[in-house]
């Protein structure tokens, strides 16, 4: 990572990736156990279920930079789509430009301290069935000079830094599972420098070349969140025994299928305004009746502690 911390961000970030950790170790035993589980049974009937395919939000990339006109955005959000979509398996992305995207990731929720609101993100996601969010923003492009070589012989050399941010938040937990910033440098001469200074066009090729290579390499890091991630789906409402859960057919649910239902867990709060949700206990089983595209029904199976807000993953 780069760029200098003062230390209340050390902080920050240190209590963050305590928690992201401790959320991790959870994770992992959970998706270990969620994979075991392939036969469920209604009664007499076995359900074949393949691994569910995970839902991943990617938010519009926001351009916190002078250079707003240049549709640096575009070019960045181009690259990071396709290095996703080629590097992750088995995930079905809602992406910018998709019939059905939704508007909390056009304008990501903020507090009041205008960090993005990941408790309000998160909770937004679980709605929509997504299992995790990305957010990035290019925070910065900026040029300089200084010289570079050997002792007596260094040259004066120009500079431009692109500096993106990019960060990927677990729907159930709201904990960053990414949270990372990328510098690439590109070398300019002085005229390409002095435009720069005028806020006109460098060197649009090697500026591209610079966003597609911080694209790869956190598609490696997303993807490698994804993967670690075990599926969940989440219950939006329940009216006596009809229990609707937002994920369907588009992620490889079947009618018959009994899933596990867990509470919502407990709310702790986070350094600046940031919200994080404890894993919940197991309270019921429920099973499903009738599976859509991106939605489905189900009714109790056992247990009756169930209610909206909960989660729901395969039987262990």
């Amino acid at each position: 990572m780069i760029f200098s911390n003062a230390n209340k961000s050390i902080v920050r970030s240190r209590y963050e990736s305590i928690l992201a950790l401790s959320f991790i170790c959870l994770l992992l035993f959970d998706g270990c156990s969620s994979l075991s589980s392939k036969n469920k049974k209604s009664d007499n009937l076995s359900i074949q279920i393949s691994d569910p395919a995970k839902k991943v939000g990617i938010a519009m990339v926001k351009n916190i930079t002078s250079f707003k006109d240049r549709r640096y955005d575009k070019i960045f959000q181009g690259y990071l789509i396709e290095a996703v979509t080629d590097l992750c398996s088995n995930t079905l992305f809602v992406r910018p430009g998709d019939a059905k995207f939704p508007d909390f990731l056009v304008d990501l929720p903020r507090n009041e301290k205008g960090n993005i609101d990941n408790h309000t993100l998160t909770q937004l996601g679980r709605q929509a069935g997504m299992n995790t969010i990305v957010a990035a923003e290019i925070m910065g492009i900026t040029g300089k000079e200084e010289k570079r070589g050997i002792l007596l012989f260094k040259d004066l050399h120009q500079f431009i830094y692109i500096q993106v941010k990019v960060e990927v938040y677990d729907t159930q937990s709201g904990v960053k599972l990414v949270d990372e910033r990328y510098s690439e440098e590109i070398e300019i001469d002085e005229l390409e420098l002095e435009l720069y200074k005028k806020k006109e066009v460098v060197s649009r090729s090697e500026v591209d070349d610079a966003f597609l290579k911080i694209s790869e390499d956190t598609g490696e890091k997303i993807c490698d969140a994804v993967r670690i991630n075990p599926w969940r789906g989440y219950i939006t409402s329940v009216n006596g025994n009809r229990i609707l859960i937002s994920s369907g057919e588009e992620v490889g649910l079947v009618p018959g299928a009994i899933l596990e239902v867990y509470t919502a867990g407990e709310i702790i709060q986070g350094v600046d305004g940031h919200q994080f949700r404890m894993p919940g206990r197991k309270t019921g089983e429920v099973e499903l009746t009738a599976v859509y595209a991106d939605t489905c029904e189900a009714v109790f199976y056992s247990g009756n502690d169930i209610l909206e807000g909960y989660s729901v993953t395969f039987k262990h």
